[in-house]
């Protein structure tokens, strides 16, 4: 059985409660994350390296690549339900704690201190033109991109201009692919397959073709 990895100079024990392999020396560093700065001497700032197949134990350069933290997270925990539970029963466990926390004089204090450090509520007015409407319009909030629209209305007609929003569905019934808003209901390319659509519902239920609340594309 193996007791330890040699990378590069550097011996390697394997760290039973987490399965990854770890130096024997000070400053103590992960095996894979030593392979990969030995052949690409750094891991980018908010960047994680991942195994490629999963074994912690197969530390080769081969197998290894970077993952921003984000994606490497939800990779992990698409994949592992038991960490999905744990995670779960740490939140609600630490939950009372942390409400209790943020109503306390302390947490008071903290939340203050953090709105007048972010300036949100606070300080002068800023001038600033909509991105959508062009009205001018007024905000604390100070800094470029942290703010671009005098409404919630002007934001949402902007994503919705630049199709930021915009998802690809295959029709049920001709099977065409066509681009809509994630947030319409429409399930159908069109009216005609929307009428279809209606139809065959109504004819697996039942139902009587007098009335529709099937929502289609213009």
């Amino acid at each position: 059985m193996t007791t330890h990895q040699i990378h590069y100079g550097k011996k390697f024990y394997e760290d039973k409660k987490t399965g990854y392999w770890i130096s024997t020396t000070c400053p103590k560093i992960r095996a894979h994350v030593w392979v990969w700065k030995y052949h690409h001497n750094l891991v980018p700032k908010g960047w994680h390296v991942h195994h490629r197949d999963g074994n912690k134990s197969n530390n080769h350069i081969e197998n290894l690549t970077i993952m921003s933290v984000s994606d490497h997270v939800k990779h992990h925990f698409s994949e592992d339900e038991n960490r999905k539970i744990k995670a779960r029963e740490w939140c609600e466990k630490i939950r009372p704690q942390t409400k209790a926390w943020h109503a306390s004089p302390e947490g008071k204090a903290w939340h203050k201190l953090h709105a007048i450090k972010s300036n949100f509520g606070y300080g002068e007015f800023i001038k600033y033109n909509c991105q959508q409407c062009s009205q001018e319009y007024q905000s604390r909030l100070k800094g470029e991109g942290t703010t671009k629209f005098c409404s919630n209305n002007c934001k949402s007609a902007w994503r919705r201009a630049n199709k930021l929003d915009d998802v690809l569905k295959k029709c049920p019934i001709c099977y065409k692919e066509f681009l809509i808003n994630r947030y319409r209901k429409t399930l159908t390319c069109s009216r005609s397959c929307g009428r279809v659509l209606v139809k065959e519902r109504q004819r697996l239920e039942g139902e009587p073709s007098a009335h529709t609340n099937q929502e289609t594309i213009p």
